[in-house]
């Protein structure tokens, strides 16, 4: 088609993108094809950045990684979902920019039908305020697009079970570390921490309570070796010696 070509080096151009950034956008969206540039993409991409204070770089990245951005109405899709997050979480323009540029596939969800139903689950299930959910949202985006039975809940329930902690210890563990939600082989790093440093139970909570990071740790990639690591800068300590010297700075 004689418009084809002419809509797409127009998006091309618009948003800076090479011939490759160009061809995986139409392949993931080939409905761009059918979109007149200058009555319906331009206006729409325009009223994003607008809104949100893009830069056209920062509105490429988001394009890029949702590219049916090109195919919601702003008025009718986009605007009313950024406005009922915005509200619901009381966030200033520059925190929801934030929020959107860390998690864009936000754009593409139904207030009402995906976000709201998770952000109040998550509150519901942890006896969040307010003011504590914000700060979750805020430090873990990936958290609107999640589905609570299916991903959330099973994380926490898991996490609770292992370290048999209360409801209010567990709710203290992912303020202090959001990104906990999103961890999936918690058990399998629990039972080695406690294994390879002979902990207790106690012990094991009182650890993780601390250093919460550990769970976010790669467990073959980094707490294996690393733990090896300093066993051989220890070699002239016992095990029980060397190990309670590594567990003390966990950090390191």
């Amino acid at each position: 088609d004689k418009n084809i070509k002419p809509t797409l080096c127009k998006v091309r151009d618009h948003l800076k993108l090479s011939e490759d950034e160009l061809r995986k956008i139409v392949l993931r969206s080939p409905s761009i094809v059918g979109y007149n540039f200058d009555d319906n993409t331009k206006p729409k991409l325009d009223a994003v950045k607008d809104y949100l204070n893009l830069s056209t770089n920062e509105l490429r990245k988001i394009t890029l990684t949702i590219p049916t951005i090109i195919c919601y109405s702003f008025d009718n899709n986009i605007k009313p979902t950024l406005e009922a997050v915005q509200n619901y979480l009381e966030l200033s323009d520059d925190e929801l920019r934030k929020i959107v540029l860390r998690k864009p596939a936000i754009i593409s969800l139904n207030f009402d039908d995906n976000i709201k139903p998770t952000l109040d689950a998550v509150r519901g299930h942890l006896k969040l305020s307010e003011d504590e959910l914000r700060k979750i949202v805020l430090h873990l985006p990936v958290i609107i697009g999640l589905n609570f039975d299916d991903n959330i809940k099973p994380t926490l329930d898991t996490l609770q079970d292992r370290l048999e902690i209360s409801d209010a210890e567990l709710k203290e563990m992912v303020l202090k570390m959001p990104s906990i939600i999103g961890y999936s082989n918690i058990v399998p790093k629990l039972d080695w921490l406690q294994t390879t440093f002979d902990l207790n139970q106690l012990q094991l909570v009182k650890l993780v309570k601390k250093e919460t990071m550990l769970m976010g740790v790669n467990l073959d990639k980094t707490l294996v070796p690393g733990v090896a690591f300093w066993r051989e800068c220890f070699n002239d300590r016992t095990d029980v010696e060397a190990m309670a010297e590594i567990i003390s700075k966990p950090r390191e």
